[in-house]
């Protein structure tokens, strides 16, 4: 007799790699990617897109600058391994070079600053350079002294920091200098620590054992980030101006640009762990879940290219990496191909095909196009009537290199956005930079709702999806194995289109079962859960 198995929740556990499959919860799963896990349901990851489809530079960063007002767009800087510096400005990309010399290709990282409405950028080879909010150039900062080099250049309340410093060649790989305290519209007028009436200094972490590589605020205070250790820099005042403790001994940065605050805490991909921390004590977020499985096929190569973002609108943050894992699609390319993604709110994991991107921001950028233009559907363009006449709303964008092999023709500037109703930023989805959905769970033994040495046989599946338009099809692969570290048997892929069919029929038999969904239209969906029709059988 046939009995009726519900699945449901199946966003609530997301991807689960490093725990063997019969000891996870039937709604986990066991691969997973461009999905997100919300509210109980499984949906189409945000997808890419084109903001600016050619870009004349080959895009190593890319840095948001704060709009002045609420009312008014934000713009983008874009800098190239060449030290190329552009911005993406009301529509439009302009350059912003000046008297900056280009040099030739690095793989030095950026890191950027906003401080008292000037924007900075900087590379360990070059002297930092600067912007005002709605100026034409950048140029070399000024009191600085052109014989000094950072590796970093973070803001910290009104001071400006300079980590892991050379000075007129001397390398101080721990050193922490400050500036003078901004004023309003205003570099900082000394970086001098000799100067009695001014407040800038420098400290030597000496017991930092490697070389710091970056850090960023928390709060009131300021983490310092070496490969493996980590500072806390508080705000004293008085003489000493700052003080100076070990954090942890054991948890650093991957690289820079690898930190970003998120409701009091950072989030930080570490070399060999991603955890939250909020300067009091620290928590991994993926051991037990996705850690071994991220770890092992990061290419430890390139760690050089690792960097992290978050998307609150989403309530997500994107570890993003290069990868060699049996997902990837980008293989071709020299940036990130992979993004690991943590959604806070539902403490679930999933992953994401990255188009061979090297940096990411956040920033509200205009369109061309009206709402009384538009032609095309919510799916390929997407926005709505607002945002699409005088949105400002804040949206992640991403910089990626052209990468011909995996069908990348071009340098972008993309936009992360949703799919259908729910996207805000329009703009054309980009074909060649997202790639299928998908989730597959392998190993669902049932053995809390049957007999694991009973075979089960499923006969029917009732997928509970809805999707916004008709006529999109899913396709599920059922399956099964009888040894818990077999790979299962899969039978052949059936189509299943949600606005006629309501059932599947299968004849997937084994002690293990296993399901895919593969998703091939770029609309979105909700899958939320399935009945399964199994039929129990003794021993063979």
């Amino acid at each position: 007799m046939p009995q009726n198995l519900p699945i449901r929740g199946l966003g609530t556990a997301g991807v689960v790699t490093d725990i063997p499959p019969a000891s996870l919860p039937a709604e986990a799963f066991t691969r997973a990617k461009n999905v997100r896990f919300d509210e109980g349901t499984v949906s189409r990851a945000p997808v890419f897109r084109s903001i600016q489809s050619s870009l004349p530079i080959a895009p190593s960063f890319v840095h948001g600058i704060s709009a002045a007002s609420a009312s008014a767009f934000s713009s983008v800087i874009i800098a190239s391994n060449t030290y190329q510096l552009r911005e993406y400005t009301n529509g439009s990309l302009v350059s912003r070079q000046g008297s900056i010399a280009t040099t030739s290709a690095s793989t030095l990282n950026f890191t950027a600053a906003t401080l008292a409405d000037m924007t900075y950028l900087n590379r360990e080879d070059k002297v930092p350079v600067y912007m005002a909010q709605g100026g034409s150039l950048f140029a070399s900062l000024p009191n600085w002294d052109s014989t000094w080099r950072t590796a970093s250049l973070r803001p910290y309340g009104d001071f400006l920091l300079a980590l892991n410093t050379t000075e007129s060649g001397v390398g101080y790989s721990t050193r922490v200098r400050w500036s003078n305290p901004a004023l309003a519209n205003s570099v900082p007028d000394s970086w001098d620590a000799a100067d009695a009436t001014k407040s800038a200094g420098f400290n030597d972490l000496v017991e930092m054992k490697t070389p710091i590589l970056d850090g960023a605020a928390l709060g009131t205070n300021f983490v310092i980030y070496s490969r493996d250790q980590s500072y806390l820099m508080e705000f004293t005042g008085g003489a000493f101006i700052f003080n100076f403790r070990k954090l942890f001994s054991d948890a650093g940065v991957i690289n820079q640009n690898c930190a970003v605050e998120i409701e009091g805490k950072h989030f930080v991909f570490g070399s060999d762990d991603i955890y939250i921390h909020d300067t009091h004590s620290k928590q991994s977020i993926v051991d037990e879940k996705v850690k071994q499985y991220i770890f092992s096929s990061l290419n430890t190569a390139k760690t050089d290219k690792c960097f992290v973002q978050a998307n609150p609108a989403l309530e997500e943050v994107y570890f993003c990496y290069v990868s060699g894992d049996d997902m990837a699609e980008y293989i071709n390319g020299s940036e990130c191909n992979r993004a690991a993604v943590f959604n806070y709110k539902n403490n679930t994991w999933s992953f994401m095909d990255l188009p061979n991107v090297s940096s990411a921001a956040s920033a509200s950028i205009p369109t061309a196009t009206t709402y009384a233009t538009v032609v095309d559907s919510y799916e390929t363009f997407g926005g709505t009537y607002f945002s699409q006449e005088a949105g400002y709303d804040s949206h992640t964008l991403f910089v990626g290199k052209s990468d011909t092999p995996d069908g990348i023709t071009s340098h972008k500037l993309y936009g992360l956005d949703l799919s259908g109703s729910s996207s805000m930023l329009s703009a054309p989805y980009d074909t060649e930079a997202n790639k299928a959905p998908f989730v597959e769970r392998t190993g669902i033994d049932l053995d809390e709702m049957m007999q694991l040495s009973m075979y089960k046989v499923v006969s029917r599946i009732y997928p509970q999806v809805s999707t916004e338009s008709s006529n999109m099809q899913f396709h599920f692969t059922f399956g099964a194995a009888d040894l818990q570290n077999s790979a299962p048997t899969y039978e052949p892929q059936v189509a299943f289109d949600a606005s006629y069919q309501h059932k599947i029929d299968s004849r997937a038999a084994g002690r293990y079962l296993a399901y895919r969904m593969d998703v091939l239209d770029t609309k979105n969906f909700d899958f939320s859960g399935f009945d399964a029709e199994i039929t129990t059988t003794g021993r063979r």
